[in-house]
């Protein structure tokens, strides 16, 4: 495997690091200013990474065929209902050659909705920015999870600032995402509850990996 491109790819943390191990990656996102990040973090490590702008259903005709296709970070739930989910699975199926790998992270739908879940636990980083503090509070919708983003900077002079934004993810439950991948022509469909490959509970874990190859 030599060449990864990642959906999804925010600020280009995962991407860098997939460089970092030599392989050849190409980063995609259509947030202009996550790609404008992304390209900074780039420069900084001085690694020469592409990252283009675009999005579910596109990714195929922007990037050609690859290897291997990640789309992690919860990137996915962004899709517009089981309509939007099919069209993204099918242009990932059509970007990984045959034998690749599609490798999928998003947080644990079954848990959220059965558990009627309000609150995703917080993350700290620090950034050239300041400290940095990422909250999400849901709220369950008939047609999905409201998310409400919250981030918290404290700056060089201690204060802080807020800044939030909301939107609305399509529900993705295990099965459901597992059925839909071997509908569109993924095989080998395996699901994780962490990175050390414990086997996924729908009940407990907090996210969910999926790993499957292209047929």
């Amino acid at each position: 495997m030599r060449r990864v491109v990642d959906v999804g790819c925010g600020s280009g943390r995962h991407a860098l690091l997939f460089a970092s191990w030599g392989l050849e990656v190409v980063g995609v996102d259509p947030d202009p200013g996550m790609l404008a990040a992304a390209r900074a973090n780039a420069a900084a490590v001085g690694l020469d990474v592409p990252f283009l702008e675009g999005g579910f259903g596109g990714v195929a005709d922007l990037v050609g065929e690859t290897d291997a296709l990640t789309c992690t970070g919860n990137a996915l739930p962004h899709v517009s209902g089981v309509e939007g989910l099919r069209e993204a699975l099918a242009d990932f199926s059509a970007a990984v050659r045959p034998g690749g790998v599609l490798v999928l992270h998003l947080l644990n739908h079954d848990r959220l909705v059965d558990g009627r879940v309000r609150s995703v636990p917080p993350v700290v980083r620090d950034t050239p920015e300041g400290t940095k503090v990422f909250l999400r509070v849901l709220d369950h919708l008939d047609d999905g999870i409201r998310f409400d983003f919250l981030t918290l900077t404290r700056g060089p002079s201690g204060t802080w600032a807020l800044a939030s934004r909301s939107s609305v993810h399509t529900v993705l439950r295990s099965a459901f995402l597992a059925g839909e991948l071997e509908r569109a022509g993924f095989v080998g469909v395996a699901l994780f509850g962490d990175h050390a490959g414990a086997a996924f509970d729908p009940m407990m874990h907090e996210s969910v990996i999926v790993t499957a190859r292209r047929a």
